[in-house]
């Protein structure tokens, strides 16, 4: 098909050179591909390499203790992603005998793996014949349709997906999903895009309407919250008290310094429950969905928490801590 093919032959051309567009390692693209999936690629090239350095095959991961793997995610966020790949490291040595299946339905089976990870895997690792659907991929498509259906709705998804995957039929999957990401990445970007650099320009129904500024439509606008915590450093004899959060919810299997979620009004009256507390420092730290104002206190007594760990100072960089909280220790150390 002709956008295909303006897609193909532009990316030989112009496409970024990236470590894991190198190489045909299923096991690699998909590490690949679970760090990109909320992270930046300038920042995620560097953790991309780290953990393929420590963990170069599915047999290591597998074997790994899931303390030290999130230590190797440590400051990437999105928790889940690095305990989804543990567990599904563990499930491709129980189930696959260490090998990456090939077929999607099986792909898409493994811990972690949703549609668009198991197609991208798919297509990059097997070439199998799938469209692979991002945030960039979106905007390129409702754009070339000059398609004013909301983005984020499962109908549109759905839709694009059918459409996506005809276009790459009887094409080599690999160079098209990764062409139409970099337009999306490099020329059909949010704001201002460089129409005139695109290969699909003159397939594009929205430049012949005069609407990319108006595209892609969402159904609703992110509503952002403000939390406020108390965060407690105790050290006691050069141990510092520390415990793990649950798997579940935000910071997920990390460590922390005890803390508490408290009232607007108490943050603004300045009140902490604990007598001898010393208030030393306040920060933001931003979330997707939430900004979290976070205020340090320094505590001689004990913390009522259960759990709490005693860790001796100059350990602590053995524990996997939140981006937020290794700021704390970092000042306070």
């Amino acid at each position: 098909m002709k956008i295909a093919e303006s897609i193909i032959e532009w990316y030989h051309l112009n496409g970024r050179p990236l470590p894991w567009r190198e190489t045909r390692d299923s096991y690699k693209i998909w590490i690949s591909e679970v760090i990109l999936q909320q992270t930046r690629i300038a920042q995620g090239t560097a953790y991309y390499q780290r953990f393929i350095e420590r963990f170069p095959d599915i047999e290591s991961l597998a074997g790994a203790s899931i303390d030290e793997v999130m230590k190797y995610w440590e400051g990437l966020g999105y928790y889940s992603r690095a305990r989804n790949l543990h567990a599904a490291a563990i499930q491709l040595m129980t189930l696959y005998n260490g090998n990456f299946p090939e077929d999607y339905r099986e792909i898409i089976k493994l811990k972690g793996l949703g549609r668009y990870s198991a197609r991208a895997v798919g297509s990059f690792a097997f070439d199998n014949p799938v469209g692979v659907i991002d945030g960039n991929v979106l905007r390129v498509m409702s754009r070339v349709l000059n398609d004013f259906s909301p983005v984020d709705i499962t109908a549109t998804l759905n839709r694009y997906q059918e459409i996506i995957d005809e276009w790459v039929k009887n094409v080599p999957s690999a160079p098209f999903n990764h062409g139409i990401m970099d337009i999306g990445s490099t020329i059909c970007t949010p704001t201002k895009p460089a129409c005139i650099l695109c290969p699909l320009e003159k397939d594009c129904l929205s430049v012949k309407a005069g609407s990319q500024a108006f595209l892609p439509v969402k159904s609703k606008k992110l509503q952002r919250e403000t939390r406020y915590f108390h965060f407690y450093w105790v050290e006691k004899n050069g141990s510092i008290a520390i415990l793990r959060r649950p798997e579940k919810g935000i910071w997920g299997g990390l460590y922390e310094i005890p803390n508490e979620e408290v009232r607007h009004e108490n943050w603004e009256a300045g009140i902490c429950r604990y007598p001898d507390s010393e208030k030393k420092f306040e920060f933001k730290h931003v979330f997707t969905h939430f900004d979290m104002h976070l205020r340090v206190f320094s505590i001689k007594s004990g913390i009522d928490t259960d759990s709490v760990l005693c860790i001796p100072a100059n350990e602590l960089k053995k524990y996997a801590f939140p981006k937020a909280v290794n700021k704390i220790i970092q000042r306070m150390q």
